[in-house]
């Protein structure tokens, strides 16, 4: 692998590190094929470790070590703990060869010295690492690594593990066009019901995703939509809406006859569902700005059905978006408030005997069971028929959170 695509990682990793989201980074388009796939698996692979890599650095590494030098060398780390087809002897010359050209010889000497110390103590450090605490073996804030395993005792060893490595990538298919054994065919996958493709070519999938035949969409988000049970005709309100898997999924189930009623608090997100229902064929769908803590009087009891995916911690797709892993459950705090105001809001707009989902990608308990539990004790009219938590060591390989709550009077 060339020294350009562990630059190009060493760069990205610095850009997440100064705030920018790991699913908006980019390696850069200066490299491409197995180049640009090795960048992005240092740059992932170094931001899920980064609690993990510092611990290890932190014997043999100056205190007084600029930031971007102790990237640098973390990226090189990850390579020589964690990426067993790249020879120690490449991960730290490519890694030094980048020091020099950066930072300087001096720099470049340190670097070497430190990656090669590392290299002769392999066995050591790999015995340091599992021995160490579950938030540093696992990489996590260690605040929220002890809330989610108090939620978790018997299996949150299980749910950290499945964090680290690589996503299967999940299509739902447009079956107003097309049909689960075509789109499989088209993109190297395995339908997987009627609706729903594994992919094994991204590249592919990405490439032919404006025919319209499928998108993008997580195995949870599916099952929620499934949950959801949206008919032809009917009424559909979608709360917070943006990006706009689960109403697309509503309106394809709907055979894209009725309404769909798709609102947003962030207003230069929803052309993406308007852009989206176009390369579908989907007519069914209006789409609106509006805060989600409060119902429109005029849809107050009009809806069939009402998608409440509330705006979450994201604790479930930690293994695709790794900066939430250094979160902590404090930032979570004012998420709580704004959940029950709009699942309060969100269950106005319900006919007797309509259905909402309220669903979260989160396995926070907090933001799950106690938001659900606590609506229903509150409000009689309304009861849970079911409610699922999804841990990402299953298929799914996210955790997300589900209720399907009726509107009885």
């Amino acid at each position: 692998m060339s020294d350009k695509a562990r630059l190009a990682a060493f760069n990205a990793v610095k850009r997440i590190n100064n705030g920018a989201f790991s699913n908006l980074i980019s390696v850069g388009a200066e490299i491409s094929g197995i180049d640009r796939a090795f960048a992005e698996s240092i740059a992932m692979g170094t931001l899920e470790r980064r609690i993990t890599l510092e611990y290890v650095l932190a014997d043999v590494m100056r205190e007084s070590t600029k930031n971007d030098i102790k990237i640098l060398l973390m990226t090189g780390l990850y390579q020589i703990l964690y990426m067993d087809r790249v020879p120690d002897s490449a991960a730290c010359d490519e890694t030094v060869t980048i020091a020099k050209s950066i930072f300087g010889s001096k720099t470049a000497g340190f670097v070497n010295a430190v990656l090669r110390s590392i290299c002769r103590s392999k066995e050591d450090i790999y015995n340091k690492i599992n021995s160490a605490k579950g938030y540093i073996k696992y990489s996590v804030n260690e605040e929220l690594f002890d809330l989610l395993s108090a939620q978790y005792p018997d299996c949150y060893e299980s749910i950290f593990e499945a964090f680290f490595g690589k996503l299967p990538l999940y299509l739902r298919v447009n079956t107003i066009k097309s049909d689960a054994l075509s789109v499989a065919d088209k993109v190297n996958g395995k339908a997987i019901g009627e609706s729903t493709v594994l992919c094994n070519d991204s590249n592919k999938a990405l490439g032919l995703i404006e025919d319209g035949e499928f998108y993008v969409q997580g195995l949870a988000s599916q099952t929620a939509v499934k949950w959801l049970d949206a008919k032809s005709g009917q009424t559909v309100i979608d709360v917070c809406a943006c990006p706009g898997g689960k109403t697309l999924g509503a309106a394809i189930d709907m055979q894209n006859n009725g309404s769909i009623y798709s609102f947003d608090l962030h207003e230069n997100k929803l052309p993406l569902i308007e852009k989206s229902a176009r390369l579908l064929g989907i007519d069914i769908i209006k789409t609106e700005k509006h805060d989600a803590k409060n119902a429109i009087d005029s849809l107050i009891g009009t809806a069939d059905r009402v998608i409440c995916d509330v705006p979450c911690s994201g604790t479930g797709v930690m293994g695709s978006k790794p900066e939430i892993k250094y979160k902590s459950p404090k930032d979570f705090a004012g998420l709580y408030t704004t959940q029950r105001a709009i699942i309060q809001a969100a269950s106005k707009y319900l006919k007797v005997g309509g259905v909402m989902i309220y669903s979260t990608c989160s396995i926070n308990k907090l933001e799950n069971e106690s938001v659900v539990g606590e609506f229903i004790a509150n409000n009689p009219d309304y009861r849970l028929i079911e409610d699922k938590t999804i841990l990402p060591f299953y298929d799914e390989k996210e955790g997300f959170y589900m209720a399907k709550i009726i509107r009885e009077n």
